[in-house]
């Protein structure tokens, strides 16, 4: 006999009701927000044990100099004026400075070629005032061996206790070594590797293209992504910022100079170098004696 429409299904509604059913239940509940509660208060633990810790009075110097044996890594601390706080060991090598005095409580444009320091310093101050980091700056720097060469730089706000913006912490890494981390600058890594290669030899955008393997639309694109600049712009670039050790560094004529770094004459290469330093190669040539004529007579007077 069918129950009726109302009857009542003890078989399946009984543990709705159970008494040691709903005690278990309660049970559960309230053992898991006692252990949601457990691991709040961990965690609240251990974050006071952070900021305890951080808290203390660490020699920054110190910790600092634990990124010095770090291969092909440059770390640099600077303030709101962009002076240097803090550097790499290597940076004396590399920018020809005995040591820290050189560089210590001085921004960029005491102790930097000018067009390399305008832009470092024109970065900082976007970084400070907007308060946002800027990643994988593509720009030049001078290698282990003192040439110019193309590196990638960050550069993060770095903020007290306050919160407030009190100057900038950045690192410096080789272009070399961060593609190796970057897949995009791949294609781009070896079409440079060709130019800087041949940077005395007539380039032509179809051999670079066809020796990194792109087509040259798809390679110009991924060089303005990653340089900011046309292939062009950048043989240039090289060019001259190669062309700036010799200038620096030998007895060689400018004639000599342009001809050594694929520009047709004199004139073109004079025209090229001013774009992009603001000198001409003569005048670059003639300030740089002048920086380090200075610095020797006063030394001289001061003994």
């Amino acid at each position: 006999m069918k129950p009726h429409r109302g009857a009542f299904n003890h078989d399946r509604s009984l543990s709705k009701f159970d008494p040691v059913t709903l005690k278990n239940k309660k049970l559960t509940v309230s053992h898991a927000r006692k252990s949601s509660k457990a691991k709040g208060s961990d965690w609240e633990d251990r974050q006071r044990l952070r900021d305890q810790f951080l808290g203390q009075d660490i020699n920054i110097r110190r910790l600092l100099e634990s990124f010095d044996h770090i291969s092909g890594l440059q770390y640099f601390i600077k303030d709101t004026k962009s002076r240097t706080m803090a550097t790499s060991r290597s940076t004396f090598n590399r920018l020809g400075i005995r040591d820290e005095k050189g560089v210590i409580g001085k921004a960029a444009d005491s102790y930097l070629p000018r067009d390399l320091a305008e832009k470092y310093m024109e970065d900082d101050r976007k970084v400070i005032e907007t308060g946002k980091p800027l990643r994988n700056i593509v720009e030049m720097y001078m290698n282990e061996n003192g040439i110019r060469d193309w590196i990638i730089t960050d550069k993060f706000p770095l903020y007290n206790s306050k919160g407030k913006i009190v100057g900038l912490i950045g690192t410096i890494q080789s272009f070399e070594a961060r593609r190796k981390v970057l897949a995009h600058l791949g294609p781009v890594g070896k079409a440079a590797d060709y130019i800087r290669e041949n940077l005395g030899e007539p380039l032509m955008l179809t051999d670079v293209a066809r020796h990194a393997g792109f087509s040259e639309r798809q390679l110009q694109r991924l060089f303005h992504r990653v340089f900011g600049m046309t292939i062009q712009k950048f043989i240039i670039h090289s060019r001259i910022h190669r062309a700036i050790y010799d200038l620096i560094h030998s007895d060689l004529s400018l004639s000599e100079i342009s001809s050594l770094y694929g520009f047709g004459d004199q004139s073109a290469f004079s025209n090229k170098f001013r774009e992009v330093t603001g000198l001409t190669p003569r005048g670059y040539r003639l300030r740089y004696l002048a920086d380090i004529i200075k610095p020797s007579l006063s030394s001289d007077r001061n003994s």
